[in-house]
């Protein structure tokens, strides 16, 4: 049997206190609800509205099928006519177990993409496999596996009976005798008992004549009882065929009712013994409860853990409870119940972001004018195939047809599906700014490039166009990929200020990995470009910490990003901050000089020659004159005072970001490390075009090699594949060393 540690912290971590200071901005604890929560369609709506939800949701069931032999969306959110088929069917272990997980972990990475990261976390059964797939010990294909082999074994166990006494623990323990166990302290007076059906049956006649009330549990086992020592072993051996890391964000253990050790979370042991051990809830929960000042959030379908929390005795009256998905009785919309959440959570003072998630929940007041509507694109959504089916599907209404015209003739493709991917379809940055730029001149509208990121497909975007673009702010850091219990890597754009290009090395860094890349001021047509590196650098910085307030930070910088990146990096150092990981994306050459009377660098005449050359041989005579055409008309255009085109308002962010680069001139040494990822045609030009940089950096200065070329296209295509998944894990080993480390 597993021992608790005896080293366990008694209060709330150290990462909630800064510099032993209570923190400016309000802490948060993720609570995750165990069996019992489910309820089919729990979040159906969110599945419609926002597309972090709904992809993962997609990509989770995917990974099960293999698993559970079934889509477990067609049990989640089940057609009418199979309703009561699918209610039965999440009745039954095997089902309920992962349900429960897909759902909590969908909603986890969702309120994390808004900025919302838990800094302590608590699960409930089952719900603790999710609190340490967020902290980073499983991967969520091995957490998957393991939720579903859990729930398969205990499924074929003999059934067993549960029964909730209103009793604390030392006086349940004289009711077991040899064959019931203790398998839950939800309360200090809230306790349930399991073992074998005949002798529950037994104890609930003793606790009639004694006067106890009690409440038998709808359960088809006795979980937490001695009944689920047959699979230990077995179970013990399949947890030692996943890789086991150490948590990084704390969390709460069932087992012992205190903070996990790292050698309780690598023990497969130990996750046996969860299975088996009394569920210590309320021992956990009053850890939390030690801080009033923690905001204490459900992350879960119903408000099963909440209500626990609001009973317990040790509960501040000021301490702030909130849920995160409707219980099903109530007649509320899913989508408003959650934002009513935000803005709880924003009055109490955390910071939230989803305003700035460009298209991953719709405006407020959006949603409040159509919520009446009984509109038939809505009504399609809700049959909406996951974005990786091969069905076709046809426009459903004018907007889509519209919409899929533009697409076919700027892609050169005919019969496209609305689930189909843009990106599959051979889009790219370039293809992106055309396919825009019509959508400005059908529509009247300028959508930010960045929107086909989390819209890739026909359908998505339509509602990107439905949006109101003017309530929302824009937000130069854009959420890749916000999912994932690594450190977030923060990637930066390069002279043509948009982002597109960094989607595939955001895909092959893996869904471990967080990922945000910062694009420029003035691509929406309404910022004024910024024209000085230090306050493009000023500029992230702040947004970087609505993400991210306190270190270790991660960043990275694509050829003039680099420059950025390193400034945003110095900033931070003087802050006293832990710039952990500089990496490099082919650098643009520096100056540097700890002189105050060094004059801006300036381009020779011989070195706008050989960039124009170059140009001429990669893109070809007609594609650089045509730039330059377009340069002409960019300035006609603000000289009348006339609201530029899209694509001549990037043409506006490339000439102010070029004009920053040219004149920005490193003044401090860097000491800290710094790496460099560079093509081998890159490499046998160093040190010339590394110059400025070697004469900076005291640290350590590595350089990795890597495929590809940095001028063959807009971006290069060291970006794209087969070339970046090579980038993409050169970077990722990184990484890993880093935290290792």
């Amino acid at each position: 049997m597993l021992e608790p540690s005896t080293r366990q912290p008694q209060q709330l971590p150290k990462q909630l206190l800064i510099n032993g200071q209570q923190p400016k901005l309000q802490p948060v604890a993720f609570m995750f609800p165990g069996q019992g929560a489910q309820y089919v369609n729990m979040g159906l709506e969110l599945t419609h509205e926002i597309s972090t939800f709904r992809v993962l949701i997609d990509r989770c069931s995917e990974l099960l099928k293999p698993h559970l032999g079934i889509d477990l969306r067609h049990v989640l959110y089940p057609k009418q006519e199979q309703t009561n088929q699918a209610t039965e069917q999440l009745k039954q272990t095997s089902i309920t177990q992962p349900a429960l997980f897909v759902i909590e972990y969908a909603l986890a990475q969702l309120w994390m993409s808004w900025g919302v990261r838990p800094q302590a976390m608590i699960g409930h059964s089952i719900g603790e496999y999710v609190a340490a797939c967020v902290a980073g010990v499983f991967s969520l294909e091995d957490a998957l596996s393991l939720v579903a082999l859990r729930g398969q074994m205990m499924q074929q166990l003999p059934a067993g009976s549960m029964l909730a006494v209103p009793l604390p623990e030392e006086e349940v323990q004289s009711l077991l005798g040899q064959e019931l166990s203790l398998a839950v302290i939800n309360g200090p007076s809230q306790s349930v008992i399991s073992g074998p059906t005949d002798a529950i049956a037994l104890l609930q006649n003793q606790l009639d004549q004694q006067g106890v009330e009690y409440r038998r549990l709808h359960t088809s086992h006795a979980f937490h009882s001695k009944m689920m020592e047959p699979i230990l072993d077995s179970f013990t051996d399949q947890v030692k065929q996943v890789s086991l890391k150490p948590p990084q964000i704390p969390y709460l253990s069932n087992v012992t009712g205190t903070w996990i050790t790292a050698e309780q979370a690598v023990n497969p042991r130990y996750w046996a013994q969860h299975l088996r051990q009394t569920v210590r809830f309320s021992q956990g929960v009053q850890q939390l409860l030690k801080q009033p000042e923690t905001i204490l959030l459900e992350v879960g379908p119903g408000r099963t853990l909440s209500t626990l929390t609001k009973r317990h005795s040790q509960k501040a009256v000021e301490q702030l409870v909130l849920t995160s998905v409707r219980h099903p009785r109530q007649e509320q919309s899913d989508l408003s119940f959650l934002l009513t959440t935000v803005e709880q959570l924003r009055e109490a003072g955390v910071s939230v972001d989803w305003d700035g998630c460009h298209g991953q929940t719709p405006d407020q007041q959006d949603i409040l004018r159509h919520k009446g509507q009984e509109d038939d694109t809505q009504k399609d959504n809700s049959t909406l195939e996951s974005e990786s089916s091969k069905t076709f599907v046809a426009p459903r209404n004018d907007l889509e047809r519209q919409l899929t015209k533009i697409w076919e003739n700027v892609l050169g493709i005919k019969s496209i599906s609305v689930t189909d991917n843009f990106y599959d379809l051979g889009g790219d940055s370039l293809l992106a700014v055309r396919l825009f730029a019509e959508i400005e001149k059908i529509f009247h509208k300028k959508l930010p490039l960045a929107s086909l990121l989390m819209a890739p497909t026909v359908a998505q975007l339509v509602n990107q166009l439905r949006q109101d673009q003017g309530a929302a702010p824009w937000s130069s850091v854009v959420p890749i990929q916000p999912n994932g219990s690594k450190p977030p890597l923060f990637c930066i754009h390069g002279a043509g200020g948009n982002i597109l290009s960094f989607r595939d090395l955001a895909r092959y860094l893996g869904s471990e990995q967080p990922f945000y890349g910062l694009q420029s001021l003035g691509l929406d047509g309404k910022q004024t470009p910024l024209t000085t590196v230090e306050d493009m650098a000023r500029c992230y910085l702040k947004e970087i910490r609505t993400i991210q307030p306190k270190g270790p930070y991660f960043l990275s910088g694509y050829c003039f990003g680099g420059k950025i990146a390193l400034e945003i990096a110095q900033l931070l150092r003087l802050d006293g901050e832990t710039v952990a990981l500089l990496a490099l994306l082919e650098p643009s050459p520096l100056e540097f000089s700890t002189s105050e009377n060094q004059r801006p660098y300036q381009r020779s005449y011989s070195d706008r020659l050989k960039g124009l050359f170059q140009r001429l041989i990669h893109r070809g005579f007609q594609d650089v004159l045509k730039q330059q055409f377009l340069k002409v008309v960019s300035k006609l255009y603000q000289s009348f005072g006339i609201s530029l085109p899209q694509s001549l308002q990037i043409i506006k962010v490339q000439e102010a970001n070029t004009f920053a680069s040219k004149n920005y001139v490193a003044k401090r040494y860097y000491p800290n490390p710094v790496t460099m990822f560079l093509t081998s045609e890159r490499i046998s030009q160093s040190p010339e075009l590394q110059k400025g940089w070697i004469e900076l950096v005291t640290g350590e200065l590595e350089i990795q090699e890597i495929s590809g070329k940095h001028l063959d296209d807009q971006p290069g295509s060291f970006l794209k594949d087969p070339h970046v998944e090579l980038l993409a894990h050169k970077i990722r080993a990184s990484i890993d060393q880093v935290i290792v480390s």
